[in-house]
């Protein structure tokens, strides 16, 4: 009799710990983030006055506007208002807007003026929100006069680096989603 109830409750817990594993599994695929969606972090702007001020919002609307195009889509800059959490590290607080957001990828840049005033230094990175390793960068100079020109020549660049978009080299399929 002991040995049966030994055995009926080894049973038992080998099918509790199945079906906890399959629940695991489950919860981790359901919650698992877009790989087709990014998150653009407001721009750090680092400007003496207020003159490239109003980049640091238009900027990056017009950046995530830009990227809203299949197969890629973005977070709306209405819900990044209402997720960015500030923190001493930027790029940092970028993967954790990706993570809030169901975001794949992170983007963060910067925008430095450059002397004597007419253009500026624009750093931006994309980070894996899962791991965040750094998928890509670029560093770019341009007029501080056309921002828009920027927020397309930046769209562009994050298109043909990102993961999913990524052109294949020859006889090499495209890298695959996750």
């Amino acid at each position: 009799m002991t040995r049966r109830l030994l055995l009926a409750l080894g049973g038992l817990i080998v099918l509790l710990m199945a079906a906890g594993a399959v629940s695991f599994v489950r919860y981790a695929r359901s919650h698992a983030p877009d790989a087709k969606l990014v998150a653009v972090a407001p721009i750090d702007i680092f400007a003496p006055g207020d003159e490239l001020a109003r980049w640091r919002v238009s900027l990056a609307e017009a950046l995530t506007e830009r990227l809203n195009v299949a197969p890629l889509a973005a977070v709306p800059q209405t819900v990044v208002a209402e997720t960015w959490r500030a923190a001493e590290r930027p790029e940092i607080a970028a993967v954790e807007l990706a993570r809030r957001t169901g975001a794949a990828v992170a983007i963060y840049a910067r925008v430095d003026p450059i002397e004597p005033g007419d253009s500026v230094r624009v750093n931006l990175i994309a980070a894996d929100a899962v791991t965040t390793r750094i998928l890509f960068g670029v560093v770019l100079r341009w007029p501080s006069a056309d921002p828009d020109g920027l927020a397309v020549q930046l769209a562009e660049h994050v298109r043909h680096n990102h993961p999913l978009t990524r052109a294949a080299g020859p006889g090499r399929p495209p890298d695959p989603a996750r």
